[in-house]
């Protein structure tokens, strides 16, 4: 996953403009916390933040205050915090993050600590993303933690294997960038990205184009017709093995007819199912118009050409 900022999410501010006075006037009214939610009192030992973020990670991320009011449970073990901040005696952020670091496997990456240091002592808000490389294991007891409603609970052994499958496999996704050229013509390029900690190994790419007049490319596009219609195809195979770092690029430019296009990508690896994703471009308002992908049955391939070759249908719909 992208860099988290629940820190935005829940204050409606950034990391850098949130102010300590903001924090205390969150718990003037009663909070509760949530899935994404969790407060610490300053009291806490560092070792009982370990499940916390471990949870975190390997759910969808979340929102750790060290300092916060004392916590008073409620019914259905709802933990609700108001009044005055507790604050702790931890040392600094630097120092947390050392502790986090040392006491996670595999070590989190991309987490972000705000520190409100004064006399009285310290505010921390770790803000943990969810993991692109689970599981994440507690070294203060051995255990795997996923965040069920507003709880850090042992993750049963299904769920800790198909997070280990998860972190196995590459994982890889396209991204777009269209740039207006001239009147008639758009620059275009497409990423394949492995976003995965695994390396991809023998990557292969299918790019189809549909509804424009021609292409140009280093790559050699064919004219092609299926059971969808005319398109420009091209097919690239690589034998070098792609890391999380790096990307294959694949860029083109597009004579197109004033009217929208529609750029498919799909690809695979060794270890990666065929998948594909596909936008649909106007470049008359330089805009996407709609997207899918095999993941999203909401936008199907069929549809957006049957729409961009039948603009009435639209209104029809």
């Amino acid at each position: 996953m992208k860099n988290s900022n629940y820190i935005e999410k829940i204050f409606n501010k950034s990391r850098d403009e949130l102010t300590i006075k903001e924090i205390e006037d969150f718990f003037v009214s009663p909070q509760e916390e949530t899935s994404i939610l969790e407060f610490k009192s300053g009291g806490v030992e560092i070792i009982d933040l370990y499940k916390e973020i471990t949870a975190f990670l390997n759910t969808e991320g979340g929102l750790l205050i060290i300092g916060t009011p004392r916590e008073q449970k409620e019914k259905k073990e709802k933990v609700i915090c108001q009044g005055e901040l507790t604050f702790s005696k931890f040392k600094n952020k630097d120092w947390l993050y050392q502790k986090i670091a040392s006491n996670i496997t595999p070590t989190p990456v991309d987490l972000k600590i705000v520190e409100f240091i004064s006399d009285k002592g310290a505010v921390f808000l770790v803000d943990v993303p969810q993991s692109m490389n689970p599981p994440h294991q507690s070294s203060a007891d051995g255990k795997y933690y996923i965040r069920l409603e507003r709880e850090a609970k042992p993750a049963p052994h299904g769920i800790v294997q198909a997070l280990f499958e998860k972190r196995r496999v590459p994982k890889l996704k396209a991204l777009f960038k269209i740039k207006k050229n001239d009147e008639m013509t758009d620059e275009v390029s497409v990423l394949i990205r492995n976003e995965s900690s695994i390396p991809a190994d023998k990557v292969g790419i299918v790019v189809d184009i549909f509804n424009i007049s021609n292409v140009k490319s280093n790559f050699r596009f064919k004219p092609l017709h299926d059971k969808l219609g005319d398109k420009l195809s091209m097919t690239y195979n690589s034998d070098a093995i792609l890391p999380s770092v790096l990307s294959i690029p694949i860029d083109f430019t597009i004579e197109h007819k004033n009217n929208e296009y529609i750029v498919y990508v799909g690809y695979w690896c060794k270890d990666h199912d065929f998948e594909f994703q596909f936008i649909t471009y106007n470049p008359f308002f330089e805009e996407y118009v709609n997207s899918g992908s095999s993941k999203e049955s909401n936008v199907s391939l069929t549809d957006e050409l049957d729409s961009i070759r039948n603009p009435l249908s639209k209104l029809d719909s």
